[in-house]
């Protein structure tokens, strides 16, 4: 998270204000004296495809078409569909969080979906000031929609990888609508962006290549008001973890995405940059670099998660 030295700001909070009608608007901001956090409206359902145009693609896929045949969006958007009806999955994430002043910080996130639960943790110790830890524990029941959230969890000090312990005593009860509330969407959502034509106009996106061993690759770049769009619940999970008070100032995204000869996820590997506003010292830039890997066999049993 890299520190800047800005003056206090008079106004830190601009609304752009986004219309997707027969397209995407856009509303663009110049400020000359302030570099202000933008908090996007738009809702959800607007920014993703149509279930139709999707449940189109999985119907080709499944007929035989080859990988190649799609483009990058289209793949992402076969992928996720297979993910979310999914038997069971897991997917684990690893990396780390750059910042200024030389702060490194690892991270571990793990998603297990199976037997009617959802587990999520969140995990990275800090070992900076400046630079909050996250020890976070999220927990949904998909037959009575309630979601228990700890975020105060403590790290296994004598485990070789980074892993929280949490008291069941500690859990806040969620419904559907409290969660909405704080993350701007739905539990079951497990991958951070919204990839779409809409949020992808800016049509940064690669060919789809094969690999050779029976998975495909493709990239997907982002950045600007579009990256808002695409975060637009990713920045209510970041602002919850952090602590701080505005949600971020998206800057670029890049993903890597890897799919199996299936249509599965394999792997996403991001490099993503934003500025958090930080009390008393300014915008404050921070860039994650992580790698999701899939699993959707060789899966955990719930307790070996919790």
């Amino acid at each position: 998270m890299t520190l800047f030295n800005y003056k206090k700001y008079i106004s830190f909070v601009l609304i752009v204000a986004v219309a997707v009608v027969t397209g995407l608007a856009v509303g663009k901001i110049y400020v000359d004296t302030i570099e202000p956090i933008a908090v996007v409206s738009a809702k959800e359902e607007d920014l993703r495809e149509k279930d139709a145009d999707v449940l189109a693609l999985v119907k080709r896929a499944n007929s035989g078409a080859s990988a190649t045949s799609f483009s990058a969006v289209e793949l992402y958007n076969i992928a996720e569909y297979k993910l979310y009806h999914a038997e069971k999955y897991f997917k684990l994430m690893t990396g780390t969080v750059f910042a200024p002043m030389g702060i490194k910080q690892p991270m571990r996130g793990e998603k297990l979906h199976r037997d009617g639960k959802l587990v999520y943790n969140k995990l990275s110790p800090s070992s900076s000031s400046l630079s909050p830890s996250i020890c976070s524990r999220i927990l949904y029941d998909y037959e009575t929609q309630i979601t228990k959230i700890n975020p105060k969890g403590t790290f296994d000090k004598s485990s070789s990888e980074i892993k929280g312990v949490f008291d069941d005593a500690k859990f806040q009860d969620y419904t559907l609508e409290q969660y909405k509330e704080t993350f701007n969407t739905i539990p079951t959502n497990v991958l951070p962006y919204i990839i779409s034509s809409k949020t992808c106009a800016q049509k940064k996106t690669s060919a789809v290549t094969a690999n050779g061993d029976g998975t495909f690759s493709f990239r997907i770049s982002i950045d600007g008001d579009y990256l808002a769009l695409s975060g637009l619940y990713y920045a209510y999970e970041i602002k919850f973890s952090s602590g701080m008070q505005d949600p971020p100032k998206w800057v670029s995204l890049t993903m890597d995405v890897t799919v199996d000869s299936n249509f599965n996820f394999s792997e996403i590997k991001y490099v993503e940059v934003y500025k958090m506003n930080v009390s008393g010292i300014g915008l404050m830039q921070v860039t994650d670099e992580f790698v999701d890997h899939f699993e959707f066999e060789n899966v955990p049993e719930i307790e070996e998660v919790l």
